[in-house]
């Protein structure tokens, strides 16, 4: 942390003196004592929060491929000369325990052609499926595994 703060120092001032490096060392110094102290920092954590830099890709690109797939299926189903749509509300619980990855896991769901996140209510998703073909398997999603294995990292990292 110390190194990218002093980085930052050297980019954002553009030109390189002794001056400046002196300054931007002390700085950087003081703001890493700073988030050791007040905000919890610790290397240790850092390194687990970059080892999950993987997981964070991979579920990027799931969201990319679960979007086309949906996309396809929208298609398909705009292109009927009569289309046969079967709108649902479906509500469900899920097992994600962090506020923040209900929220990831519901933003996902809305970016996903055909689905649209209603409700939020504690552990329980309500969910607008155009046709009845998007609101299979809404109970063991894709989404909601890999967020699944992203908390339980998370939650080894904060005890």
């Amino acid at each position: 942390m110390f190194i990218i703060f002093f980085a930052f120092w050297v980019i954002f001032n553009g030109r390189w003196t002794a001056e400046i490096a002196g300054v931007g060392l002390v700085l950087s110094g003081v703001l890493y004592l700073f988030c050791r102290k007040y905000l919890g920092y610790s290397p240790r954590k850092e390194w687990r929060a970059f080892r999950q830099i993987p997981r964070y890709v991979r579920y990027a690109f799931t969201l990319l491929w679960e979007i086309v797939k949906a996309n396809l299926i929208l298609t398909r189903i705009v292109l009927r000369k009569k289309p046969d749509i079967h709108p649902r509300l479906v509500t469900f619980r899920t097992p994600l325990k962090r506020g923040f990855s209900r929220t990831v896991l519901a933003d996902s769901i809305t970016l996903t052609p055909g689905t649209i996140t209603v409700l939020v209510q504690g552990d329980e998703l309500t969910v607008h499926c155009l046709d009845a073909v998007f609101a299979e398997g809404t109970d063991d999603l894709v989404f909601q595994r890999q967020l699944l294995t992203i908390e339980r990292e998370v939650a080894k990292t904060d005890a």
